[in-house]
């Protein structure tokens, strides 16, 4: 183990949105409604020189946080104090997110690759091409990689060595795939979810939505949740694919829910973002069973930042420069990061989505910094 890092333990955030279910719910209980209040900035860092920042979304395994940014580079900090491990270049901006398993740590790039490195030295284990950008975040489940690209083809890699064990045409993926009971699920620009078999590519089933998929699927028990360019969530039958419910985050063609929804406690979360002048954004809540909306949370501004939920406590961020808090039975603001000018904590908006791991909530900023943010001691 790296001299200072924290040990592992459960509540590593080892893939985008917490791990294969994709589900973003964090088992950590240091962080509640009464201290949220008390947040502040540990540490942040500076990734290279880009346009607009760090869009990737972080993963925490091992005292180890990473995350991909626009300066084309991935980066690994020590997730005790910041300090920079390693930082590795690919061939173009990252705006996919991190999978880190057995020891390696999974990205792609806008150059339309998919890259292993290992998690500890930044030693490129190997890289191959997948036709398009990959902006899609990686699935590491069972010793293989599923990524898909926006060339129109989903990957199923090995996970040591990257040879393809099997491809499908999909059209454009935008988004990460889940994984549950031996099957992977993706969404693509086709309108449709995907459920193929992981072993052996065999496509289980395939439901036609309304609108374009850039989330990625949340998967439970006997669910599949999703949400849509036109601004509808959708829970499918895990099995079997079938329509249980859809239900209108926003109106048609007045905005889109591009966050991967988070699942807890019978409640199912998404950001959205409005197309309205000026742009607006909210988080909201509808019951998992019958998708009846619960609960609006406000946004300045529009949002595809995917929500993180932890101890009761639904955290995303907004284009608007802030992460907000919501309690997640009622959706009442218990706290956000303020307006930097008057004293708050960021400069430019947020598109990563938090990470929640090893006492610290981790985010990435479009100003190209990164931030580990926690309790003070």
């Amino acid at each position: 183990m790296l001299a200072g890092a924290i040990p592992a333990s459960g509540a590593d955030w080892r893939q985008y949105h917490a791990g294969p279910s994709r589900r973003g719910v964090s088992p950590e209980t240091w962080l509640n409604a009464r201290n949220i209040g008390g947040l502040r900035i540990l540490w942040s860092r500076a990734t290279g020189a880009s346009k607009e920042g760090v869009n990737s979304s972080p993963a925490v395994a091992k005292g180890i946080v990473y995350v991909g940014s626009d300066d084309g580079r991935l980066w690994a900090f020590k997730a005790a104090g910041g300090s920079v491990l390693w930082s590795r270049a690919t061939g173009d901006r990252i705006r996919s997110s991190p999978a880190v398993a057995d020891g390696v740590v999974y990205i792609g790039s806008d150059d339309g690759r998919l890259y292993a490195f290992d998690a500890v030295t930044g030693t490129r284990r190997w890289s191959r091409a997948l036709g398009g950008r990959v902006t899609a975040p990686p699935l590491v489940a069972g010793g293989r990689v599923f990524v898909g690209s926006r060339g129109g083809t989903f990957f199923a890699l090995d996970a040591k060595t990257g040879k393809v064990r099997w491809r499908r045409s999909t059209w454009s993926v935008w988004n990460a795939a889940a994984y549950r009971g031996g099957t992977v699920y993706v969404g693509s620009d086709q309108e449709e979810v995907y459920a193929f078999d992981a072993s052996s590519g065999k496509r289980r089933w395939t439901t036609q939505v309304w609108g374009r998929v850039r989330s990625a699927p949340a998967v439970t028990q006997g669910r599949v949740f999703v949400g849509t360019d036109m601004g509808r969530v959708y829970a499918l039958g895990r099995t079997s694919g079938r329509k249980i419910w859809n239900a209108e985050a926003v109106s048609p063609g007045n905005g889109y829910v591009r966050s991967s929804p988070a699942v807890a406690d019978g409640r199912v979360f998404v950001s959205l973002g409005l197309t309205t002048t000026p742009m607006d954004g909210k988080v909201r809540a509808f019951r998992a069973d019958t998708g009846a909306r619960l609960w609006t949370g406000e946004m300045a501004d529009y949002s595809t930042s995917s929500p993180a939920v932890v101890n009761g406590l639904v955290i995303a961020g907004s284009f608007d420069r802030q992460l907000y808090a919501y309690r997640a039975s009622t959706g009442a603001v218990v706290w956000s990061s303020g307006w930097v000018y008057q004293g708050g904590f960021f400069d430019r908006g947020i598109s990563s989505s938090p990470a929640i791991g090893g006492g610290r909530l981790y985010v990435g900023v479009r100003n190209g910094r990164f931030y580990a943010l926690g309790l003070p001691r």
